[in-house]
């Protein structure tokens, strides 16, 4: 198996397709996952990186190989000395565009002013942290870490007469980033996080920025350089290339480390409390379902009485 860093020659063949000098160098490169901890400066085991977009990802890099005991998480290589371990959601921000979508529709109708998912968060931060003691378990789409089950449910919980459409967005947003804690949580049972470094577009918006801080309850920092794995992909390159000898020195050769490193976020204590108990809720409201499941579930033939 060859390294990430293995570099090979351009062949004459494919140089003439995209317009490149024949015997440029190309490096083998490495997946998207290690690359964004490059990027983000992610390197040291208990500094994790955050992203979230479409979807979510959360990594920390290991010195070796590193396996999951409960088996949610995965990892693979970033070079021959620096692996990352983690996990992916398929449920990100694509739930906050199913809310905008489903519930609210009617901002889309809005012609001039923010944009619908500036609108949308808006709606959400009309609604009190925690929502008012609903929950959504924001399975949309077949998810992956660290359930890897495809046929898992979506669901809102604690439902009540007084909830409001901004409610209901704000719980998917709020549970989004509850779904995220718990792979940040695993990955704390590997190497004590120490801390956590967020990127991606959907943390460009305060509302995503401060519910995550509050969720994690942990140093969280936005970075703002929202393409950590493009950076990642190209810091790689140099390396390989020896245009560097320390692999965390790469990036710095192309960004200045002042426009990406962002700034620590400090959570409100009384929205880390908040959260935490809302994380508390969530079994709770689950096993209070147990009693609904008797109802629904279908009685036997035999076990029927009749008149």
């Amino acid at each position: 198996m060859w390294p990430t860093t293995a570099t090979l020659s351009l062949s004459a063949t494919a140089a003439s397709r995209v317009g490149l000098p024949s015997g440029t160098p190309v490096v083998l490169g490495a997946g998207d996952g290690p690359l964004g901890n490059l990027g983000t400066n992610a390197l040291s085991p208990g500094v994790v990186s955050l992203s979230l977009g479409t979807s979510g990802a959360v990594r920390m890099a290991v010195p070796a190989p590193q396996s999951d005991p409960r088996g949610g998480l995965f990892c693979y290589a970033l070079t021959e000395d620096v692996w990352v371990v983690g996990g992916a959601v398929s449920n990100g921000g694509i739930v906050a565009r199913w809310g905008a979508e489903a519930l609210a529709p009617d901002l889309r109708a809005i012609p001039d002013g923010p944009n619908v998912d500036e609108r949308l968060l808006e709606l959400a931060a009309s609604a009190p942290a925690g929502s008012d003691g609903l929950v959504m378990l924001p399975y949309l789409l077949p998810e992956r870490a660290p359930l890897w089950d495809p046929d898992v449910p979506g669901a809102y919980l604690g439902l009540r007469r007084g909830h409001t459409r901004a409610h209901l967005v704000r719980a998917a947003v709020e549970g989004v980033c509850h779904q995220l804690a718990t792979i940040v949580d695993r990955l704390d049972e590997i190497a004590p996080v120490t801390s956590v470094r967020l990127t991606g577009g959907a943390f460009r918006a305060p509302l995503w920025r401060n519910v995550m801080a509050a969720v994690l309850a942990r140093p969280v920092q936005a970075l703002g350089n929202a393409e950590g794995t493009a950076l990642g992909a190209a810091a790689l390159g140099l390396y390989a290339l020896g245009h560097t000898r320390r692999l965390e020195d790469a990036p710095s050769l192309l960004v200045d480390p002042r426009t990406t490193e962002g700034g620590w976020l400090e959570a409100d204590a009384a929205l880390v409390e908040t959260y935490a108990a809302a994380r508390t809720r969530i079994p709770r409201l689950i096993q209070a379902l147990e009693d609904v499941e008797e109802v629904f579930a279908p009685v036997p033939a035999s076990q029927r009485t009749r008149p």
